[in-house]
């Protein structure tokens, strides 16, 4: 009871207990070398702040809600100073204000808020990756910005992420992280603690520029109830603040054009010597990306801002196809202003404004001879793409008394595009070729498929936490709530697609076989679209509590709750999903410098809008197939037709009702994560960290073609006459479904039940993985950064997540071929395509006395899985329409990720900087950074698609495609300057 009454004390004088949050503000811990009685100054002379704590009695204090900067703690004991030490403070890491070395004494006569007169003893440089907070059992990476720019790695915040040996790159499919084996399109990401995340697709994230950015940390799993649900990753960065410091400065990141300082991409061949891809003629100007900056305080210790200017100066580029060149020019330019209040010292207020407009033109111009550059000549026509990007974003912070505490955010993105090309409007139609390599060439007057209509997207979301420290227990309480709009509509132009094949005996999809000399054309019609509302919302509560001087447990709770609408208003999916998530952190050594924590939860995923988009919109999609007698000389479309077979109709262009979009039953997927990992502060500045995780897929959402599955069953269960034709309906694979139709004929709607084995077998994704990362932290003794990972993985079922991986798609989240028939899903198991087994990263900065800098990164994987993707045996089997997309290759059977693996991947990248302070005011920097720099010409991928269907006596028609190549990206060269006036 004592002690219970000293932890309410010392709760009260600190102002709560610190507990890792999703937000803008950090904080701060540590243990007084006095003991009981010190009294704790916490000074930002930047920005003004100042507060006093007590310790308790072992010494320990804390403070949370610090806004990020460099913050100095004075201890005082006695009246005396003690000590003092200088910390960095980051958003969303509670900092450990450390007593070795030992705290510097300071003169008995000096006055604990008299920083003038401390000498701060600071051996760590701040750039800590790996922070060990034994505050919480959550484990993230966190990456200053200072130490980014330092590196030579991209500058988006996905490639900072894949810093790490456990992040994997999506290079063959969408390019971005992957967090645990999951898909890059299941990750979260984050802007000052606004979700960003572009939920049409879930695919990436509307983005700032990096050179905004203060700081970016990422959690791979295992985070706590406040963080949006995501089977993959998290991304979160914070917006840099001003201080009372006026600070203004000009960067430039500066690219040149196509030399050997940027080569060109190598030519890839087919079996028969055919170009795959024919990159070897495309150049590209130089490239500029510059800044223009300023920060400072409006009022001194009150009000601060940040203010940039971003401009990137029109570039080109020329690429060719098959038979067209294309001329392109780019331009952006944007603008952000970010302005902090700080009320009081237990208030402030974060604002930050941004917009950003973009622009790509090309001219494009005919070959008159295939893949020979020079011989382009005629005019063909123009495209052009605008985009506008905007965000407004809010964050408020109070510390209401000693143990209570409020985060409100509020933020607004929207996104409007327009992609108009010289066709747009004309009713031409569009006409292709597809070759022996199955690769198609645009041989018409025409350079669009589809009337073209503008594209608008926004978002917004509200989020509050309420943090309450009741004796050892710091409570919170929270909720979130995100609404997005999607106006995407997609027609095919009203002159009609058309392409030309070349195939003899081929067996057309609709049953019917090609005659002749194996030549016919394809039209194809697709309506799909419209305007849409999704909703996500949760509600949160958790504990953290300190049990006693060195153990830390969490538990929580998260309710999330998604609704997703049809066209006509209609809610189709509308669910609930309860996330437990338990932790605990030992703080071995009782000093903060070694960490033993475990991590285990339930964790869901918001569903794209994507799906209301596509199945629950009124789509229309349809192939109709026919010889033909000639083709008109203007626009090269066919004529004298004559049709083969009936109409094949994917979609019915029906607007569906809510009961056919998706099962009645319909739930949200999740996976369970479990972790166990220890971090162990070593001697001179070394820290190693030892990470052990599990994650296993229980339940997803897609859409399955169930129709022939729901008549059987009718008709098997009271229903003879039943024929269901609704579609592709969204299904939980592997479960029991309930379907709801008008079953018999009566108006009347009527429930079944279908087991769980109708639509295929359930999904399967098991990632296991163990990291080992040593990193050193650059000290004024040894000055080096030096960051060690090795990764060793597995990643195994038979669904890659949202996106099929497998197959190298990207669009439509929730749509794909997966369980669409029950063939599809035959030899579908094995070990996915994002198994990469080994990963080694090797992140490292010297620093010379005369302010040369030294660095690289170097990249080092196994290569990944391969499946061999044929077309299904049984022209019966619906799994047949699909073409290539099963696992069968040559008619016997081909098992998910056995066709061998593309080779062991390297890249290597390396960096020179200088800095040079040219006065107490003006500094400069210089760096040239060059990515692959040996431009190694390693293979990323292998073309799967093994065949292009049979012939009507059964041969397979081989792809030559099967097996070409895909090359890693060339080297590529920056030159950055940045200058900066104090």
């Amino acid at each position: 009871m004592k002690r219970t009454v000293l932890v309410v004390g010392l709760m009260a004088a600190l102002g709560g207990m610190p507990v890792l949050a999703q937000s803008i503000t950090g904080g701060l811990y540590g243990r007084a070398p006095g003991g009981q009685g010190a009294t704790i100054a916490v000074d930002n002379p930047a920005t003004g702040y100042h507060k006093n704590l007590e310790a308790d009695a072992s010494g320990r204090y804390s403070l949370g809600g610090l806004n990020p900067g460099q913050y100095t703690v004075t201890v005082t004991q006695d009246g005396k100073v003690v000590g003092v030490r200088r910390v960095t403070v980051v958003a969303n890491v509670q900092a450990q204000v450390r007593t070795t070395p030992a705290a510097v004494a300071a003169p008995a006569n000096v006055n604990a808020t008299d920083l003038s007169a401390i000498t701060v003893s600071s051996s760590v440089i701040d750039q800590d990756v790996n922070p060990i907070d034994v505050s919480t059992p959550e484990l993230s990476s966190n990456y200053s910005m200072k130490l980014v720019d330092q590196l030579p790695t991209g500058r988006s915040v996905d490639s900072i992420a894949e810093l790490s040996s456990a992040v994997h790159y999506d290079n063959q499919t969408t390019g971005l992280a992957q967090f645990g084996g999951a898909s890059s399109a299941e990750n979260r990401y984050y802007y000052n603690e606004f979700d960003t995340t572009y939920d049409y697709t879930g695919i990436g994230a509307t983005s700032l520029p990096s050179e905004a950015l203060s700081s970016v940390q990422t959690l791979p799993s295992n985070a706590g109830v406040n963080w949006t649900s995501s089977t993959g990753g998290v991304i979160s960065s914070t917006v840099r603040q001003g201080t009372n410091r006026f600070q203004a400065g000009y960067s430039l990141y500066f690219t040149p054009g196509t030399s050997a300082f940027e080569p060109r991409q190598p030519n890839s061949y087919d079996s028969q010597g055919n170009y795959y891809h024919f990159t070897e003629s495309n150049t590209k100007s130089p490239r500029s990306t510059q800044y223009l900056w300023a920060s400072g305080a409006l009022v001194k210790d009150k009000l601060f801002f940040f203010a940039m200017l971003g401009n990137q100066p029109v570039s080109q580029s020329t690429s060719y196809g098959s038979n067209r060149e294309y001329d392109a020019s780019s331009r952006d330019k944007n603008a952000l202003l970010n302005l902090t209040w700080n009320i009081t010292n237990n208030q402030s207020l974060n604002v930050v404004g941004y917009r950003e407009w973009s622009d790509t033109f090309s001219n494009q111009y005919t070959l008159d001879r295939m893949y020979d550059p020079s011989s382009a000549g005629k005019y063909f026509g123009w495209a052009d793409s605008k985009a506008k990007n905007q965000f407004l974003i809010g964050n408020y912070h109070w510390q209401i008394n000693d143990t209570m505490s409020l985060r409100l955010m509020g933020g607004y993105l929207s996104s409007t595009t327009f992609a108009p090309t010289s066709a747009t409007g004309t009713g031409l139609p569009y006409v292709t070729e597809v070759n022996a390599s199955n690769q198609s060439t645009n041989i018409g007057i025409s350079n669009t498929a589809n009337q073209v209509y503008p594209v608008d997207y926004w978002r917004k979301g509200f989020k509050g936490d309420f943090d309450w420290v009741l004796g050892d227990h710091t409570l919170t309480i929270g909720a979130e709530h995100y609404k997005h709009y999607i106006n995407n509509l997609e027609t095919t132009t009203a002159g009609g697609n058309w392409t030309y094949y070349d195939r003899p005996g081929y067996l057309l999809p609709n049953g019917a076989v090609v005659p002749g000399g194996g030549q016919y054309v394809q039209q194809s019609y697709k309506q799909v679209g419209g305007a849409f509302y999704t909703v996500n919302k949760a509600a949160y509560i958790s504990d953290s509590w300190q049990v006693n001087d060195r153990w830390v447990a969490y538990a929580g709770l998260r309710d999330d709750y998604f609704i997703n609408k049809n066209v006509n208003g209609q809610n189709f999916f509308r669910s609930s999903i309860l996330s437990p998530r338990l932790g605990v952190a030992w703080d071995v050594e009782g000093d903060g410098t070694f960490k033993i924590g475990a991590n285990a939860g339930k964790y869901t995923i918001p569903i794209p809008s994507s799906v209301n988009n596509g199945a629950a919109g009124a789509s229309l999609t349809w192939n109709r197939y026919y010889t033909y007698t000639g083709r008109d000389p203007n626009t090269m479309a066919p004529t004298g037709l004559s049709q083969l077979g009936p109409q094949y109709t994917l979609v019915n262009g029906l607007a569906p009702s809510k009961e056919n979009v998706a099962t009645s039953n319909l739930k949200a997927p999740y996976q369970y994560e479990f972790q166990i990992y220890a971090q162990k502060l070593l001697e001179n500045g070394w820290s190693t960290k030892l990470d052990v995780g599990y994650a296993t897929l229980k339940r997803t959402i897609d859409d399955a073609c169930t129709t022939d599955a729901i008549t059987a069953y009718a008709q098997s269960h009271g229903y003879p006459d039943y024929v269901d034709e609704t579609g592709c309906p969204e299904v939980n694979p592997g479960i029991a479904q309930v379907f709801t139709r008008d079953y018999s004929g009566t108006g009347k709607l009527q429930s079944l039940t279908l087991p769980g084995n109708a639509v295929g077998p359930a999904p399967k994704r098991k990632y296991m993985h163990v990291t080992f990362e040593l990193v050193h932290q650059r000290t004024v003794e040894q000055p080096y950064f030096l960051d060690i990972g090795y990764t060793w993985a597995h990643l195994y079922g038979n669904y890659d997540g949202l996106i099929n991986l497998t197959q190298r798609t990207q669009s439509g989240p929730g749509e794909q071929t997966y369980w669409d028939f029950p063939g599809i899903m035959d030899f579908s198991s094995g070990n996915l395509s994002s198994d990469v087994r080994h990963s080694v990263k090797i992140n490292g900065v010297y620093y010379f006395p005369s302010g040369l800098r030294l660095s690289s990164v170097l990249d080092m994987a196994t290569g990944t899985p391969l499946s061999c993707m044929g077309t299904y045996p049984d022209n019966n089997n619906p799994a047949a329409g699909y073409g290539s997309s099963t696992h069968y290759c040559d008619r016997k059977p081909a098992p998910l990720g056995h066709a061998g693996r593309t080779p062991f991947y390297l890249d290597w990248s390396v960096g020179v900087g200088y800095d040079w302070r040219i006065n107490q005011d003006n500094r400069l920097s210089v760096d040239l950074q060059v990515q692959n720099v040996t431009n190694r010409k390693g293979r990323i991928d292998s073309e799967q698609t093994y065949d292009q269907g049979f012939t009507a006596d059964g041969a397979t028609i081989p792809n030559p495609a099967y097996g070409a190549g895909t090359w890693q990206t060339p080297r590529t060269t920056m030159l950055i300057l940045r200058y900066q006036f104090h």
